[in-house]
């Protein structure tokens, strides 16, 4: 039994009632060393833990993997949920869970992301978007087995994980979190024939737009640039699910992909 756990709560300031349910919870079985809004600086030597609970959504999840090293666990408050591996409603099994560490280890790798003003991490995508005022940009993409060029408003640079985000709204394909592959999605291609293209996770990706562009790294804008170059990231994220959780389910769940329609009559 794993009764002397340390854990710390990060929460959407949205849903602080839910998260304060589960702390009131969590409090009577572990030692809670914090309770943060997930839009604040955090310092994670100050609150050492040995598990990250987040209550919210997504964003909520994504804001937490790069502010901690802790293995993180999603209770979901928010819409989708693709991060969160428990409902409010079992709070109690997630205390059981903990005691007898009845997990399964969902590792994620990120992207890096550098440009001459810096260096960003993304566990979902990388965009280059234009402004509302600017007109279509060129795009030159450049991998190893060449160089595509793409006229269009901007650019998806993804990871297996962030395949189900935006770049799915652009109509990519959704890659399972353990493929080693980069996928990048024009949005708004001058030509409709222009689709995702999926390359290994072991290449080198240099994008060049012909004038300035939003450098947008999951969903937080950080910058104008006319160029960045893309690599997979040693670091990794660590989620930690339920041993019923699997794959299939979430997306079925969530967004209805791959789902039974007809009985066992039809």
């Amino acid at each position: 039994m794993y009764e002397n756990i340390k854990i710390g709560i990060f929460y959407r300031i949205d849903y602080v009632e839910s998260a304060k349910f589960v702390l009131d919870k969590l409090a009577n079985h572990f030692e809670v060393k914090h309770f943060t809004d997930s839009t604040l600086d955090f310092e994670e030597e100050k609150f050492p833990v040995d598990i990250t609970i987040v209550v919210g959504g997504d964003g909520t999840v994504l804001r937490t993997l790069k502010k901690v090293k802790t293995p993180v666990i999603g209770i979901k408050a928010g819409r989708l949920g693709f991060f969160s591996g428990y409902l409010l409603n079992e709070t109690d099994k997630l205390i059981e869970d903990i005691k007898n560490w009845n997990f399964t280890e969902d590792k994620r790798w990120m992207l890096r992301i550098e440009t001459t003003k810096g260096v960003y991490f993304a566990i979902n995508d990388a965009v280059l978007q234009k402004d509302i005022k600017q007109k279509i940009l060129d795009f030159d993409v450049r991998i190893t087995d060449g160089t595509f060029y793409y006229h269009a408003d901007g650019i998806v640079i993804s990871t297996p994980t962030g395949s189900s985000a935006y770049s799915l709204a652009l109509g990519g394909p959704i890659m399972l979190p353990n493929v080693e592959a980069f996928e990048i999605t024009p949005i708004a291609p001058q030509f409709l024939a222009t689709r995702s293209l999926v390359i290994p996770s072991s290449e080198r990706i240099s994008v060049f737009v012909n004038d300035k562009a939003n450098l947008i790294v999951d969903g937080d804008t950080v910058d104008q640039i006319d160029a960045i170059h893309v690599r997979k990231c040693t670091r990794t994220v660590v989620l930690l699910r339920p041993k019923s959780y699997d794959f299939s389910t979430s997306i079925k769940d969530k967004i209805g992909y791959g789902r039974k329609i007809l009985g066992n009559g039809g």
